[in-house]
């Protein structure tokens, strides 16, 4: 597609395929966000191309070692290391907590359910970013460009310009090359691409203008009902599905509410086709977002593919529902929640995932507690949930890992 036809690519949109959303979505519909990663003030256009999909089959290494696996590259060989718990960047978001009228507003699309059981899952060593935001070595030079002639084929578009920056001055200190090359950005003409070496793609169109909608598609952060936020993923995906990668998409819209009760809704794909793993997997590192500007027009879209540079480290047995909760209630879990745990009567909801931050040199599996708290009541009846984590490893695979001290961790 030719840069001057992307806008004029949206004006028609299958019906039926709209209709056929129903179908392909999960049940669970609406994924909450911590906090909100751009404004749309200030938002950019953001495309990821996503890598090939991975299936795991976890295999269990029954023998441990006294190896670390922490911000370092601990050599191992034929048992599994002892993950080494570091303070991430949890702090630097502030408080975790989802505001609303009702926990089962808060449903995010996890593919994860209580029924799921599982022996063992993938633990990773986060090479996406390092303490200033920097994958090195990355994907490396020559794929940046391969990436960037394979956008440039797809949008059968020229590039009128191509520059390539450097970290310099920001390697200060981390022991990465000033040479070493961050970002490839393009000049397509009514929009410019970069590729960062985590193998992310930035593409900022028209000075922010964006990519309008057909009149009847509702496309905002809190005028868009569920069904309306529904019909304009339909729309976004059957237009720039071939950019987005995934041939068989599940759609996922959700809310969550300011202190005033203004809702504030998102707009995310994934691609949940694989086994219960690789949809795990996707939920916590390969989500899609789409991000409107404040007129309703298409400012951003990015697909995650953070493990393009992550490494694993081995498969890790995993505690139960159940252990997770007695830990809960002992005080063994990790949280931005300025209050203890005030109790299990306060548990409303429980979930799996992947803490997938750049401050979290290791990425393993939590059990994340949404719990009440009832200090947080609003006048206006909503409600805070307060996020409460609990290592899903087996404890004994775990080391450093600190206690809640009626502080922020």
């Amino acid at each position: 597609m030719k840069s001057e036809d992307i806008s004029e690519a949206m004006n028609d949109i299958n019906e039926d395929f709209i209709e056929s959303v129903n179908e392909r979505r999960k049940p669970k519909a609406k994924k909450s966000a911590w906090v909100k990663w751009v404004s749309a003030a200030a938002a950019i256009a953001i495309i990821c191309f996503a890598g090939a999909k991975v299936f795991y089959e976890p295999e269990i290494e029954p023998e441990l070692n006294d190896n670390y696996v922490g911000g370092t590259g601990t050599e191992y060989s034929g048992t599994l290391p002892l993950l080494e718990y570091t303070e991430s960047s949890m702090t630097a978001y502030g408080f975790e907590g989802y505001m609303a009228y009702d926990i089962s507003e808060l449903e995010n699309g996890n593919p994860w359910n209580e029924d799921m059981v599982f022996e063992a899952l993938p633990v990773f060593r986060n090479n996406s970013f390092n303490e200033v935001g920097i994958a090195y070595p990355g994907i490396g030079e020559e794929a940046m460009n391969e990436k960037l002639g394979s956008i440039a084929e797809k949008l059968d578009s020229e590039m009128q310009e191509i520059v390539k920056t450097t970290v310099g001055e920001y390697s200060s200190g981390t022991g990465i090359p000033d040479d070493f090359v961050d970002r490839i950005e393009a000049d397509f003409g009514s929009f410019t691409v970069e590729i960062q070496s985590n193998g992310g793609v930035v593409a900022t169109y028209n000075g922010f203008d964006g990519a309008e909608l057909p009149e009847e598609y509702s496309f905002t952060y809190s005028e868009t009902t569920e069904g309306e936020a529904y019909k304009t993923i339909a729309y976004l995906y059957e237009n720039y599905g071939s950019i987005i990668g995934i041939p068989e998409a599940t759609f996922v819209t959700s809310k969550e509410y300011t202190f005033s009760g203004e809702e504030i809704r998102d707009y995310n794909i994934y691609d949940f086709s694989g086994d219960e793993i690789s949809d795990m997997l996707n939920f916590s590192f390969g989500e899609v977002q789409l991000a409107p500007n404040d007129e309703g027009k298409l400012m951003l879209i990015r697909i995650n593919d953070k493990l393009s540079c992550a490494e694993k480290i081995g498969d890790y047995p995993i505690i139960s529902v159940s252990e997770a909760t007695d830990m809960l209630i002992d005080g063994g879990y990790i949280t931005t929640v300025p209050y203890e745990m005030p109790g299990k009567k306060y548990i409303a909801k429980v979930e799996l995932i992947y803490r997938s931050g750049i401050g979290e040199n290791i990425w393993m599996p939590y059990y994340r507690f949404l719990v009440e708290l009832p200090e947080m009541a609003q006048e206006n009846g909503l409600k805070n949930f307060g996020a409460y984590y609990v290592p899903a490893v087996e404890p004994e695979y775990i080391t450093g890992l600190p206690l809640w001290n009626g502080n922020f961790n």
